[in-house]
């Protein structure tokens, strides 16, 4: 029950109900280039307090390289 909780959850379930019944609910294209920026931000910024927090090794730089 907990789980059902969880924004990102319900937002899924919203948009599966949505496509379900043929709604015609969309995001405005601002909204929608935010939302794609935050996220975006959001995984880099945890990523990188991840990686803080793992140190430099070996591994992690053979991951990053480019």
């Amino acid at each position: 029950m907990q789980n059902l909780i969880d924004l990102v959850i319900l937002f899924f379930i919203i948009g599966v109900l949505a496509d379900a019944v043929k709604s015609n609910l969309e995001i405005p294209p601002a909204i929608s280039r935010f939302l794609a920026r935050y996220l975006l931000m959001a995984l880099g910024l945890k990523g990188g307090f991840a990686l803080s927090h793992l140190g430099l090794t070996a591994h992690v730089a053979l991951s990053v390289r480019m």
